[in-house]
This record gives C-alpha cells, structure tokens and sequence, in this order.
C-alpha cells in the first residue's frame, strides 16, 4: 500500500514538474531573448554614443518593450531628450497614408488597381501622359512613373498656405515614364494617394487621420499639420527641439513647412509612434482594422525584385533584406531629423529609431540591422553570370525629368565595373553575386545591401535597390552633358579675365574699350551669377514663386545674349583687328552660344 503510494506520489510529482517546465520555460526563454537584444542595444549606443545629438528608440519583442532615450534634444541650452520629446518623423508619415488607404479597401470604397481617375474630382489637373491607367497600387509601389522635383518639397517661413489639392496641381511634376514602367520613390505619387482618402472619405486628410488613427490609439501627442497647427502641445514641444548635422552642428534654421504634408510632416514623441507599431503588431483586435486578415495583408508583398521572388514592397512599406526576411516599414528624412520604422509581424517584433541629425544611418540603419540581423540568401548552386554585362554609368529613376533641378542628376550618376570575374564594384562599394541578377554588399546598410538587376526591353539595363531603380545613362549622352558643364566653366573663366584686363587697359592706357564685346563678357558673369543664387536659394528651400523672377532673368540674358552674338558676329567682319583681338572676339562669340545652349538644355529659365 505504501509503495503505491509512493509510486503514485513520484508520478504526481513528475507530471507537476513537467507542467511547471514548460508552463514556464518559453516565458523565460522569451526573457532572456529580450534581455540579450536590450543587451546589444546598450552596448551598440555605447559604442556610437560620440555620435548621438538626441536619441530616442524603442524595440518591441512580443510583449517585451525596450526604451532607449540618449542625448540631447538641445546640446547647446543642454537640453536633453526625455518621454515628451518631440521628432519629425520624415517619410515615416506615409505609413499613414498606406494605413488609410488599407482602411478603406476594407470598407469596400477604394480599390487598388482602379484607374485613380475614378476617385479624383472630373476638373482636378493630373499630371498624368500616358494612356494606360495609373492606381493605387502603382501609388503604393512608387511605378506610376511620376518625375521628382527639388523645390517646393521644404518652406522656410511660408507666407501662404494651400490645400492638398492646390498643392499637388502646382506642383512640378510630369509623368516621365509609363505606369509599372519603373520604381522611383515619389512623394507626389503618395500625396496624391492621401488626396483620394480625403475624396473618397469626405473627410479632410488632417481630420480622417486624427479620427481614424490617432483617436483609436491615442497619440495625443503627434501632429502632421504642415505649422504643427493641429496640435499646440506639439508645437511648443518642437520649439525645445534642435537639429543636427553628422558633425553635431547645429542647423539653423531647422525648421521647414512641407506644403505636401502627409508624404513627411508627422511630428511627435516616440511613446506615441509605438502605439502605432503595438497597433500594427497585434494578432488580433486591432483598433485601426475590423478584421485581422486586412492586417496581415497590409504586410503581404505586392511588388517583387524583376524575375525573383525578393519581395520589395508590401502596400506602401517596403522590404528591409533581414534573416527572416519577413521586416517591411519605411526610413524617414527632413531638414533636420531622420528616422526609421520597421516591423517582423511574423515574429512580432519592431524597431523605432528617432534622431535629430540630418541624414542619420548610424542608428536609424545600424539599430534595425542589429535587431533583424543581416539578410541570408538561399544558397544558389548554378553558373554564375558575367558580370561585366552590367558595367556602364547609371542615374536614379527618381529625378526630375525637366526644369533647371535636373541637372543634379548629374551629380547622382554612378559607375558600375566588373569586380574580379563575377561580381562588381559600384561607387566604391563591393557587390558579390549571389546569383545571376542578384548582387549583395556589405558595404552599406542593409537597407541598401540588395540589388537586383534586370533587362527592360527599352531602357535597357536596370539596377534595382530598395527605393528607387537606376536607369542605363549611354557613355555618350554622359561625357556630352559632362563635357557641356565644362565648357560653361571655361566660359565663365573666360569672361572674367577678359573683364578684367579690359577693365584695367581701360584704366591704364585709357583706350576705349569696344562696348559690345565688353558688355557681353559681363553679361555672362552676372548671369553665372543669378544662376548660382537660383542654387542657393533652392538649397535654402524657397517657393518656386520665388525663383521664377531669377529664372525670368535667364531667359531675357538668352534673348539678349544671342543677338548680341549675331551683331557681334557682322562686326567681325567689318572691323579691323589683330589676330589677339579677333580670338577675343571669336572666343566670345562661341562661348557666349555655349552658355545659352547650356542653359536651354537644362532649363535654367521660366
């Protein structure tokens, strides 16, 4: 009796164990997961912290958070970064945007491949050319094939304010190329995108936002206004905040008014950005969708790299290449802050990264790349390709295609040379061959690790990366446009000493100097002159109202500039010279042309 007893008692016991091991054990191996990742995070901002301004960054692991906060918000006044810091959150704000679109799919009113024309009102000004339909979800992959433009992203001081409407029918957008055509990043697109939300919604997108998003979740504390006009805590919370350059510097002034407010102007604490990223990583019940299955879509991917199965996008967020490779979010930049945001809904884990220096990677790529580890490819055992089918000079998709912006175009252009037999060298960087197409560095931020290269039946090479393809420039067309920018310095170098040795021999010899020739050489140093404040002030982030007068200038300099060459021209042969002069004259005539041609070809005028 006893020694069944007891036997039964060692049963109860082992089957009380048992229960309690693994009752427990995944609650403590999820502990010390979350405690090795603060870990690295510790140690990771101890390593870089000579490079933190202000700081803040929160990692969700299940229902593990991890809070960060360094530095600070002001060095200068010694301010530092707390809970009620305030961050721009840049391109980050147009997870709203996707957020938005999403709901209301769900809702039946919106479809992502109908012709958007269909939600847009019948006399609103589209910048649409081609004939084939742009939708949403050519919005949503940045492939409806709309150009880029340099002014009026950024307003310091604005001394008026449009609608969204107004805003995107001003704006200088063309379409450059097809829709599905090409991937480039375009802010115009997703304004356009947040437009038809407030079309379809009858609401404003302001309002649809803080009813449908930021009421569910409770971000009292975060404002997409364009003045932060939204919400007054905001507002004088961001007066608190400084901005940055890499070096620490402080960037004055660092606040700028984004007309097109919904593709970057969200502004708030991190506390309330990581409401919105619980929101996204819950199972189930979720405040901003009705049902669990319109969550889990929102991070499906609808793009992929040409001819692989690599995701690229997922309805808006795009892929950051991890060792899950399942982690979608999206990077963010302003005048002054940048930021990143990137959730693994399959291992319901996230990372926040908000920072006060301007063009950040340190963090808001290092920390992501840290947390979701490095991107493994599936190990390929074919032949691998010769590479050198890819060498050749190559230009970002997202530029503008026409204005005087485009000609920073040229200052994006990279070079691609074979590197050993199969792999390549791009701008400095080590790309190795995965397999044929796909290239991988680590050289970069994962974020920028992958590439994929594909043939286009008309655009003939493409090398894609996460936001934008890079577009074939012939060797040709390149050295040409290289070649015409190197002929206007030469000209300008020209006229400045001929002004100024004609200007002293005047002085000193007292000869009169010939007042067409004299006046021409002048005439292209003060438009040289209007052309590097046009520069200036477009860095500045002026309107293009603004700029139109100076570009005015430029066209009469045009006018003027060619006819003096024709006068200039008959003189010659009329007039009586040495062989010094005549090369003067002839030199300026030819140089004169070569900045007037310049100058149309870029588009340097109004």
């Amino acid at each position: 009796m006893n020694h069944h007893t007891n036997n039964l008692s060692n049963v109860f016991i082992l089957i009380l164990l048992f229960l309690v091991l693994f009752t427990y054990l995944p609650v403590t191996l999820s502990a010390n997961v979350a405690d090795s990742i603060e870990n690295k995070v510790k140690e990771y901002l101890k390593e870089h912290e000579q490079d933190i301004a202000g700081l803040a960054t929160i990692v969700i692991d299940e229902d593990k958070v991890i809070y960060k906060m360094k530095g600070y918000a002001d060095i200068e006044n010694q301010i530092p970064v707390t809970e009620n810091t305030v961050f721009e959150w840049g391109s980050v704000s147009k997870l709203l945007i996707w957020i938005s679109v999403m709901q209301l799919v769900e809702q039946g009113q919106l479809d992502l491949d109908t012709d958007i024309k269909t939600y847009l009102p019948e006399d609103f000004s589209t910048k649409t050319t081609y004939e084939e339909p742009v939708t949403m979800r050519h919005l949503m992959h940045h492939s409806a094939g709309f150009d880029d433009s340099y002014t009026d992203l950024m307003i310091h001081n604005p001394t008026k304010r449009h609608t969204l409407r107004g805003v995107l029918e001003e704006a200088d957008i063309k379409q450059a190329f097809a829709p599905g055509e090409v991937v480039a990043y375009s802010n115009y697109g997703s304004g356009l995108a947040a437009y038809i939300v407030e079309e379809v919604s009858g609401l404003d997108y302001l309002e649809y936002v803080q009813q449908k998003i930021f009421d569910p979740l409770y971000m009292t504390k975060t404002a997409i206004d364009p003045e932060l006009a939204d919400k007054e805590w905001v507002k004088e919370a961001r007066g608190e905040v400084q901005g940055y350059t890499y070096a620490l510097q402080l960037i004055e002034p660092n606040f700028y008014s984004i007309p097109m407010y919904p593709v970057g102007s969200a502004t708030g604490t991190a506390a309330d950005l990581q409401r919105l990223m619980q929101a996204l990583l819950a199972e189930d019940n979720t405040p901003l969708f009705k049902n669990k299955e319109t969550l889990d879509q929102l991070f499906e991917p609808t793009l992929y790299y040409p001819g692989t199965t690599i995701p690229r996008i997922a309805n808006g967020f795009f892929y950051l290449p991890s060792k899950s490779q399942h982690v979608y979010g999206h990077g963010g930049n302003s005048k002054a802050f940048s930021s990143s945001f990137y959730v693994d809904r399959n291992e319901r884990t996230g990372v926040i990264v908000l920072t006060n220096i301007k063009n950040e990677s340190t963090f808001t790529m290092g920390i992501p790349e840290l947390i979701f580890d490095e991107y493994v490819h599936v190990e390929y055992n074919g032949n691998l390709e010769e590479s050198s089918m890819w060498s050749g000079v190559y230009e970002p998709a997202r530029l503008p295609s026409s204005g005087f912006s485009k000609v920073y175009g040229l200052f994006l252009r990279g070079k691609t040379t074979q590197s050993e037999t199969n792999h390549l060298a791009i701008n400095g960087l080590q790309y190795t061959q995965l397999e044929p197409g796909i290239y991988k560095t680590e050289d970069s931020p994962s974020l920028y690790s992958l590439d994929v290269y594909s043939e286009h039946p008309q655009l003939r090479n493409v090398l894609s990366n996460t936001y934008s393809d890079l577009l074939y420039v012939p060797y040709y067309k390149h050295v040409l446009e290289w070649g015409g920018l190197v002929l206007c310095a030469a000209a300008i170098l020209f006229s400045f000493i001929y002004v100024i040795i004609a200007a002293i021999r005047g002085i000193w010899t007292k000869q009169p100097l010939h007042r067409l020739l004299f006046t021409q050489n002048l005439l292209n140093l003060l438009i040289f002159t209007n052309v590097l404040w046009i520069v200036y002030k477009t860095a500045s982030m002026v309107s293009y109202d603004f700029l139109k007068p100076f570009l005015t200038l430029n066209l009469i300099y045009i006018v003027i500039a060619l006819i003096n060459s024709v006068f200039l021209s008959v003189r010659l042969k009329n007039q009586r010279l040495s062989k010094g002069e005549k090369r003067f004259w002839i030199m300026t005539i030819i140089f004169t042309v070569i900045l007037c041609v310049n100058m149309l070809y870029w588009e340097f005028y109004f």
